[in-house]
């Protein structure tokens, strides 16, 4: 017997709209039973996970060091100190011209003062509540009165090159005249 006379003499049987129930249960164990656990669904969450744990961090760290101590945060009395101290800074800044005195190169050995002072200045507001506060509140203060002091240096050196340089172009104009 060959399959398609099988298949002929079974058709009543195999013409069936819906499959028998004990079929149905057959297929539903193995569906159950087959588990598909996907690694590749746990490592994204774990990666997803330490890189949004990471970032935080990161942020974190940076809103620590952004956020530097004052002296205003040791008392009052020293807060009104410092912001004196900043002001006359900004004032001389503001005054001068920063941008064309860093051009010349006579003047490099100060900027390379006034970076160092902020850097110290730096270092030490971090102290601020982790040391002793007396000292560390001489040095900030040293550091301001330095940083004033070598910024009024450079005003004074900046106009007395323009001078000179004004001195010699009416020398040289007068001369040619």
């Amino acid at each position: 017997m060959n399959i398609e006379e099988l298949i002929k003499k079974r058709k009543d049987q195999l013409d069936v709209e819906t499959p028998p129930a004990e079929l149905w249960d057959g297929i539903r164990k193995e569906w159950k039973s087959e588990k598909h656990f996907s690694w590749w669904k746990v490592a994204a969450v774990i990666f997803i996970t330490t890189s949004l744990g990471l970032l935080l961090h990161n942020i974190s760290l940076q809103s620590q060091v952004e956020e530097l101590a004052t002296l205003g945060d040791i008392s009052d009395e020293y807060k009104r100190i410092e912001d004196s101290y900043l002001t006359q800074i900004n004032e001389l800044e503001s005054s001068i011209e920063i941008t064309q005195a860093k051009s010349q190169n006579d003047f490099n050995w100060i900027f390379e003062e006034l970076q160092t002072l902020d850097e110290i200045n730096q270092l030490y507001r971090k102290d601020i509540g982790k040391i002793n506060e007396d000292q560390l509140v001489g040095v900030l203060i040293d550091c301001y009165e330095k940083k004033i002091r070598l910024l009024s240096k450079l005003e004074l050196e900046i106009k007395r090159t323009n001078k000179f340089n004004n001195d010699e172009e009416t020398h040289t104009n007068s001369v040619n005249l």
